[in-house]
């Protein structure tokens, strides 16, 4: 009987035992099917875990990986304002960033790149009677100390040496400039024409070249610059702004004139060029080395050097020194370049 009551006691335990468990069993069961979504987002989706989100400080900030060089320049260009173009992550690979093209690089300063501003138009007087011979006035650009320029300037062309010498420039990439003379020949007006096509400066010298002529008044010098002056623009299209005196604007024949005619071209916006470099190419007894030599030793004195060489037929020597002495000067340090009403003239002292 005892025993019975011992067992039956003992079921009884077992039994309670069993359906606690069972309970709790399914209370685990029941909790851990609420939590499983929570844990379960995927980190994609803009998610974390709870255990990671409990590891992490609340404001670590993400820093870029070593080895990405845009990715360093990225704060800096947040904290300037500038808006990104792009809200993918900045690529790892310094070639992401191409480098500036070799024009972009070589770029002069925005100074020396703006444009350049025309004075105050001249006003034409009613009845002048070369209405045509005004041109916007410029405003000089000063030469830069260290800047070791040559101007090459050819006077009495066009001739059948002007093709030749556009060649020898071509070959070597620079320009000049072109003071030219009345010549009418259909070759002549074609050696005006590629003297514009290839980029050199064309400019007045004078139409007859008679000194006594020319310079016998301003109203005579008038005459004669306006001939010229209609010969370039009708045959090229180019409206000359420079000139220079036959003889220089120094000479025997304009002591008495130099200063008016001067004054009424300047009145015109019209800009003059002497030298301060002599070839010595028109002088009597000249050769192909005192052309040279005249031109290395007298441009070696100055970082601005105005070169005065001519063009007319007879002048081969100066032609076939023309690469000697551009290689030369090319050694020495100095670049080249056309004159243009910008550039600070060199002029000789008028009589007054």
């Amino acid at each position: 009987m005892g025993n019975r009551r011992k067992t039956r006691h003992l079921r009884t335990v077992i039994l309670s035992m069993a359906v606690v468990g069972l309970f709790l069993l399914c209370v685990s069961i029941f909790y851990q099917g609420l939590l499983e979504p929570i844990s379960s987002v995927p980190a994609e989706s803009g998610g974390a875990s709870l255990s990671e989100a409990a590891s992490q400080p609340e404001s670590a900030p993400e820093q870029p990986p070593a080895s990405s060089a845009r990715q360093d320049e990225t704060p800096s260009a947040a904290a300037s304002g500038e808006t990104p173009a792009s809200s993918a992550p900045p690529a790892v690979s310094s070639e992401a960033s191409p480098p500036e093209s070799k024009a972009e690089s070589e770029a002069p300063p925005p100074s020396s790149a703006a444009p350049v501003s025309s004075l105050p138009p001249v006003s034409v007087p009613e009845g002048d009677p070369y209405p045509e011979l005004y041109v916007p006035k410029q405003e000089f650009i000063p030469h830069e100390l260290g800047d070791k320029v040559v101007y090459l300037t050819f006077d009495d062309g066009p001739s059948n040496l002007t093709i030749p010498v556009l060649d020898v420039l071509d070959k070597y990439g620079i320009k000049a400039t072109f003071f030219v003379v009345g010549k009418t020949s259909e070759e002549d007006k074609e050696a005006l024409r590629q003297t514009v096509q290839r980029g050199h400066t064309l400019a007045v010298h004078t139409y007859t070249h008679e000194y006594s002529q020319i310079y016998a008044s301003p109203e005579a010098y008038l005459s004669d610059f306006s001939k010229m002056r209609n010969l370039i623009y009708e045959t090229t299209g180019v409206e000359p702004t420079i000139y220079r005196y036959a003889g220089g604007s120094v000479n025997s024949y304009n002591k008495a004139t130099a200063r008016a005619i001067t004054d009424e071209m300047n009145r015109r916006g019209y800009v003059y060029y002497d030298w301060n470099v002599d070839s010595g190419d028109a002088q009597h007894g000249s050769t192909a080395e005192s052309i040279y030599q005249n031109v290395i030793s007298q441009t070696s004195k100055y970082e601005k050097a105005i070169v005065l060489m001519h063009n007319s037929s007879v002048k081969k020597d100066t032609l076939d020194q023309l690469p000697r002495i551009i290689e030369k000067l090319q050694e020495m340090g100095y670049r080249f370049a056309a004159l243009d009403p910008t550039v600070q003239p060199i002029n000789f002292r008028l009589p007054d």
